[in-house]
C-alpha cells in the first residue's frame, strides 16, 4: 500500500532527490500509469495510477516448538509448509492532483486490493492440546481456535482478503498574509515532523498518523514516512521570515494503528488485535472447576470492546522551525498533545477467584511531548538528529488479576534520541553508485507515573520473571538499523541494477514503551533484495525476507507437546522467513 509521502527535513537533506522511495520497500516497489490532460494554462490536473503484483512464498516448515503454542499454531499452519504461497496480492493506487495557479488545489487518492493466497479462512494445528479424560473429550486445537467457525472476521478479510480504502482527500492553499507567506491544508492526509527514518514509535512523529504495521512486518526496514496513513486534519504554516516558520496541526479523528491480525501469516498472537473475538488462555485441570477429576477443560476469554479515545480529544501540535544560512539544513523545535495509536495489547477484567471475564485494547489519552530536531549536510553525508521528552506515554504492560479491572495499562516518561546518517556510494570496482543509511535509536525509561503494578519491566511486579530475555522492558533501550543500496548501472542496454540489504536490530535491553517488542534485544529484521529497473517502465524485485528472536523458556501442553512459551520479541515469526517477486510496469 502506498500513501502520499510529505515533503520535510529528509527531503531537505538530500537536496531534493528523492533516494529511499523504492529503496527501503524492496517487496513493494511502485510504478506509475500517469494521464495528463489539455487544460488552460492556469490549470495543473495529473491522474497517476499505480499496479502492483506481489507473490511470496514461505522458505521453510514449521517449527513444532512455535506450532504448539496455542497462541501461535493459526499464524503457523496458515501456511504450514515450505513453498506454500504466502501472499498473491494485486493492488492499484489512483491519485488525483489538481492544482490552480500554483496556489491552490487539491488531491484525491485511494487504493483497492486482492489477495488470491487467503481464501479458506482460518486454519489451526491439527493436533490434540488436552488429552481426553474424567469423561471428558480430548482438547484439539481446532477447538479453541481463536475465529468462530475458522472463518475471518470483515475486519481481517478487508485488509488481507480483499478491501479498499480511501488515502488522501485534502484541499490546500497557499498564500500572502500581510507579506507573510502562509499554507493551508484540511481534509484527509499524512503530517510528518522530526527525522527519524526505521523508528516509527520512537520518533517525534510518534503517533502523528497511525502507521500501517501490516506493511512494516512485510517489508522489514521500511522508511517511517512510508508507513503513515492519512488522517482527517488541518494543517498551517506561516513564514514569519525567510529562516523562521510556525506550524500548526489539529486532527479531528483518532486513527488507531493497523496491525498485523491473528491467524495471519506475520500475526504476533493468534488472539490480537481486531481480528479475533475469542482469547484462549489454555486449558485447566477439570476438578478445578468441579468437574471429575483427570480431564481438561478450554479457557476462552471473549474479547471486550476497546477503550478508544473520542475523535475531537486535542490532539495538536505546534513546531517552530528555523533553517539558518550558515547551518546548511535546519531545526525543529515542538509540542505536541495527542492520543497514542499503539494500543496496550491486551489488558483484561478479572471476575471471582481471579478468572478473567474479558480481554480488550486500550489506547492512552493525553500525551504530552516536547521534542527537538537538527539536520544538516556534512560534507556529501546528510545527518539528522532528535530528541524527545514524552510525559504519562504508554508503557510496556501486562495484566495483574491483582487489579481486577484494567482499563489502562502502566504510564511513565521517556526519553528518546534518534541519529541517522545518509552516506552516498562513490564509484567502486564493486558498484556504480548507491546508498548507504544508518539509525540508531535510544529510550532511557524516567520514571513509571500510573499503574505501576502492570508495567512490565525488570523489577517490577509486571516481570514475573524478572528476565529481559522474557520480554521484559529495561531502564535503556538501543536498536539500530541499516540501508544498504548499491546500484549498477546500465548492466544490459536500458536495465539498471541495485541490491537493497536491510536490517533492524535491537543491540541493549528491551524498550519500555508500549509496540516496540519486535526490535527487542537480541531481535533480527532483515530483507535482502535484487532490483532490476528495465527501460524506467517495468520493475521486478526478487527479495529474502527473515526475522529472529530470542525464544527462551519451553513449556509442554496437557498433550504433552513441548512448545516456546516465552522469549524476547515476535519469537512465534523465526519459522516464518519468505521469499518474494514483487513485479511492476508503468505504460
Amino acid at each position: 500500500m502506498v500513501c502520499a509521502r510529505p515533503e520535510g527535513t529528509l527531503a531537505r537533506r538530500l537536496k531534493g532527490t528523492i533516494v529511499f522511495s523504492a529503496l527501503v520497500m524492496a517487496a513493494v516497489p511502485t510504478g506509475a500509469l500517469a494521464f495528463s490532460f489539455n487544460m488552460p494554462s492556469d490549470w495543473q490536473v495529473s491522474w497517476d495510477n499505480t499496479l502492483t503484483y506481489n507473490i511470496g512464498v514461505r522458505a521453510n516448515s514449521i517449527d513444532p516448538l512455535i506450532g504448539n503454542n496455542p497462541n501461535n499454531d493459526e499464524s503457523d499452519y496458515k501456511f504450514s509448509h515450505a513453498g506454500n504461497v504466502v501472499t498473491n496480492r494485486a493492488a492499484l493506487l489512483s491519485e488525483l492532483n489538481v492544482t490552480y495557479q500554483g496556489h491552490v488545489g487539491f488531491r484525491v487518492s485511494g487504493s483497492i486490493w486482492k489477495d488470491f493466497a487467503y481464501g479458506g479462512g482460518n486454519a489451526s494445528n491439527p493436533g490434540v492440546y488436552a488429552p481426553a479424560g474424567g469423561g471428558l473429550p480430548a482438547i484439539t486445537y481446532h477447538s479453541i481456535n481463536s475465529y468462530p467457525d475458522s472463518k475471518y472476521s470483515s475486519y481481517t478479510s478487508r485488509y488481507y482478503v480483499q478491501g479498499e480504502q480511501l488515502l488522501d482527500a485534502f484541499a490546500f492553499g497557499n498564500f500572502d498574509v500581510a507579506g507573510k507567506s502562509v499554507s493551508l491544508k484540511v481534509g484527509q492526509f499524512t503530517e510528518y515532523w522530526g527525522n527519524a527514518l526505521f523508528f516509527p514509535l520512537e520518533g517525534i512523529s510518534y503517533s502523528q498518523g497511525a502507521i500501517d504495521a501490516i506493511a512494516l512486518s512485510a517489508n522489514p526496514g521500511s522508511e517511517v514516512q512510508q508507513l503513515f496513513l492519512p488522517r482527517p486534519q488541518a494543517s498551517l504554516t506561516v513564514h514569519l521570515t525567510p529562516e523562521i516558520s510556525l506550524s500548526g496541526q489539529y486532527a479531528f479523528v483518532f486513527n488507531a494503528n493497523r496491525l498485523p491480525e491473528g491467524g495471519t501469516f506475520l500475526a504476533p498472537a493468534d488472539f490480537l488485535f481486531k481480528g479475533p473475538s475469542n482469547f484462549f488462555t489454555g486449558a485447566v485441570p477439570s476438578a478445578l472447576l468441579g468437574l471429575p477429576p483427570g480431564g481438561f477443560v478450554p479457557v476462552n476469554v471473549p474479547a471486550g470492546p476497546s477503550n478508544t479515545p473520542r475523535n475531537l480529544d486535542n490532539n495538536f501540535g505546534l513546531k517552530l522551525g528555523w533553517t539558518p544560512s550558515f547551518l546548511n539544513g535546519g531545526m525543529g523545535f515542538y509540542y505536541r498533545r495527542f492520543d497514542e495509536a499503539q494500543p496496550w495489547a491486551p489488558l483484561l477484567d478479572f471476575g471471582a477467584g481471579g478468572v478473567p471475564t474479558d480481554y480488550h485494547l486500550s489506547y492512552n489519552r493525553g500525551v504530552q511531548l516536547f521534542g527537538y530536531s537538527l539536520d544538516t549536510t556534512i560534507g556529501n553525508v546528510g545527518t539528522g538528529f532528535e530528541a524527545s521528552f514524552r510525559k504519562n506515554t504508554a508503557l510496556n504492560s501486562t495484566p495483574n488479576p491483582m487489579v481486577p479491572i484494567e482499563p489502562e495499562g502502566a504510564k511513565g516518561n521517556t526519553l528518546n534520541l534518534i541519529a541517522n546518517a545518509i552516506f552516498p556510494l562513490s564509484r567502486s570496482a564493486f558498484w556504480n553508485t548507491g546508498m548507504l543509511t544508518a539509525e540508531l535509536a535510544y529510550t532511557r525509561l524516567l520514571s513509571v507515573t500510573a499503574n505501576q503494578a502492570l508495567y512490565n519491566g525488570v523489577g517490577y511486579a509486571g516481570c514475573s520473571t524478572g528476565s529481559k530475555w522474557d520480554g521484559c522492558s529495561t531502564r535503556n533501550y538501543v536498536a539500530a538499523s541499516i540501508l544498504f543500496q548499491p546500484q549498477w548501472l546500465q548492466v544490459f542496454p536500458g536495465v539498471d541494477l541495485s541490491m537493497p540489504i536491510s536490517d533492524v536490530f535491537g543491540i541493549y535491553g528491551n524498550n519500555p514503551q508500549v509496540g516496540t517488542a519486535p526490535n527487542g534485544q537480541g531481535t533480527n529484521s532483515y530483507s535482502i533484495g535484487l532490483q532490476a529497473t528495465i527501460r524506467q517502465k517495468t520493475t521486478v524485485t526478487l527479495a529474502y525476507n527473515g526475522y529472529h528472536a530470542h525464544a527462551n523458556q519451553i513449556s509442554h501442553t496437557p498433550s504433552g507437546l513441548p512448545f516456546y512459551s516465552s522469549g524476547n520479541g515476535l519469537f512465534g515469526n523465526n519459522d516464518r522467513n519468505w521469499v518474494s517477486l514483487t513485479l511492476q510496469s508503468s505504460f
